[in-house]
């Protein structure tokens, strides 16, 4: 009768003990890597940051329209994506920059790989820029 009480008080501390590591365990979702994307105004103040799963093959579009709100497109171009809206006039638009580094492809096809850093950028539209 004491072993039944010894075996069954072992077996307790057992399944707290895989409980616990189960519930403790960060989740992580699988995936072939992440990218962090930072949308920020033109005081290039954070109105929102994510960090994105991805699948190998996945456009990098889709995973903006999947994981942010306001998201919207014109002939390749990101023109909106959360609070920031490319006018009409293009005294504003919305630049990209992976590494710290100005992009020099367009969301529709710039390579982006695991552990990059995506930022979408307001930036004001300067006439003389390269001049």
């Amino acid at each position: 009768m004491k072993n039944k009480k010894v075996l069954w008080a072992i077996l307790a501390v057992i399944v707290i003990a895989a409980a616990y590591i189960l519930i403790a365990k960060p989740f992580t979702p699988k995936g072939d890597g992440t990218i962090t994307v930072t949308v920020t105004d033109l005081d290039q103040k954070v109105l929102k940051e994510k960090k994105i799963v991805f699948n190998t093959g996945d456009k990098l579009v889709d995973l903006l329209q999947k994981n942010f709100d306001n998201v919207k497109m014109d002939n390749g171009m990101l023109m909106n994506i959360e609070s920031l809206v490319t006018p009409a006039d293009w005294s504003q638009f919305i630049s990209i920059y992976i590494n710290g580094e100005m992009a020099m492809e367009g969301i529709e096809t710039l390579p982006y790989k695991d552990g990059d850093k995506l930022e979408l950028r307001m930036t004001v539209y300067d006439p003389n820029y390269g001049k």
